[in-house]
């Protein structure tokens, strides 16, 4: 992944990181309590590398006994260009630049924000695919004096659950478990994958909880790179739409009917969270105006951007930006379209598109209650540093 110059954000950015603390901090404090609490403060870091970029965010948490809080004080993302590789394995180029990001990351953890080197974590998604991950680790070393852990998917599916979904919604004036009724759908760059949190009971009177986890290896850089297998790298949008159509059902629809036929949860569940950047460039292009952390979705929605992304997916990235009558919202909005421009590619617009109505078909999510999770981006790897500091 060819990184550009780490910059820090802007304001906007900054502000959207300090809601996503008081977003999740009441999902945070809802989890079940550490046996040993931490420290009245304790500074704590995180780096993740994942195929669309590399992200970093440093928590305060402070408290005594039972009762403590988490607060967000520094994230930053760089967003690259789509992984690089060369026969299945990462570039030098690629290792370079990632492991440069990670180690400037680390050092401003250090240095801007007294983080403790031995409370920074550096971890790798499990949608970062490649044939040499030694390699990449080696480097992330000699730079950082830190082996990266590689998550696998369920783990990362059940650390994105804890920190995406809220675990507990209320009626009139009763509180419910909401994650009983929930399942997770996150559309990542290398992969697809979700779960669910469902009740255990482990003897009489007293119960737990276990994960429901699943995926497939086909995300929105993935299946981007399938299709051009086949279709050819210059192929024109719309021999590139045919041939995505054409292999959906092998590679999207059949691998998704055996994990639901598995694990019937997928369909039986009522609400259904949405995160992964293709969902975010869905809201971002049809519904710019609304910025709130959980986003409204309909199945109309993803009917509506997958016929406009197989149309036209240049058209699709230049939404109307007009209609919105506050000036700071609509640059709010524009800055966040520029994100989506400079994260997809057209084609790979359509890819997303197409695994989006795959999932969509196949899950029955036409009578759900459908929600984005606008900072799901970040759960997972905010929810490991929160573990780690836990311990």
């Amino acid at each position: 992944m060819v990184l550009p110059r780490v910059t820090r954000q802007s304001s906007l950015w900054f502000a959207m990181f300090l809601m996503l603390g008081a977003v999740l901090a009441p999902a945070i404090r809802a989890q079940t309590r550490p046996a040993a609490a931490p420290q009245a403060e304790e500074l704590h870091g995180g780096i993740e590398i994942g195929s669309k970029g590399v992200k970093a965010i440093a928590l305060r948490i402070t408290g005594e006994g039972d009762d403590y809080t988490v607060k967000v004080l520094y994230a930053e993302i760089v967003n690259p260009t789509p992984v690089q590789t060369r026969n299945g394995k990462f570039t030098p180029e690629a290792i370079h630049d990632t492991a440069s990001a990670v180690q400037r990351f680390r050092q401003r953890m250090l240095q801007d924000h007294k983080v403790p080197a031995a409370n920074i974590h550096i971890v790798v998604s499990s949608g970062l695919i490649g044939d040499n991950p030694q390699d990449l680790s080696a480097e992330v070393n000699k730079r950082t004096g830190q082996t990266p852990e590689f998550l696998d998917v369920d783990t990362e599916v059940q650390l994105t659950i804890a920190g995406a979904i809220p675990k507990r919604y209320k009626s009139g004036q009763s509180w419910y478990d909401n994650r009983g009724v929930s399942v997770l759908i996150d559309i990542g760059s290398g992969n697809t994958k979700g779960g669910y949190q469902q009740l255990r009971q482990v003897a009489v009177g007293s119960a737990g909880y276990d994960f429901v986890t699943w995926g497939i290896p086909k995300g929105t850089v993935t299946f981007t790179n399938e299709i051009n297998q086949v279709a050819g790298e210059t192929a024109d949008y719309a021999t590139f739409t045919r041939r995505a159509q054409a292999l959906s059902n092998d590679s999207l629809r059949s691998p998704l009917r055996s994990e639901i036929a598995r694990k019937p949860g997928l369909l039986n569940r009522r609400k259904v969270y949405l995160s992964g950047g293709i969902v975010w460039a869905m809201a971002t292009l049809l519904r710019p105006e609304d910025r709130r952390s959980y986003t409204p979705l309909t199945m109309d929605d993803i009917n509506n951007f997958y016929l406009r992304a197989v149309a036209n997916p240049e058209t699709l990235m230049e939404p109307d930006l007009s209609r919105i009558a506050n000036v700071a919202l609509r640059q709010e909005a524009e800055r966040e379209v520029e994100s989506v421009r400079n994260t997809f590619t057209p084609k790979n617009l359509v890819a997303g598109a197409e695994i989006l109505r795959a999932v969509a078909t196949e899950m029955n999510l036409g009578n759900k209650r459908l929600q984005f999770v606008r900072f799901g981006h970040l759960a997972w790897i905010l929810s490991y540093v929160r573990l780690q500091a836990e311990r």
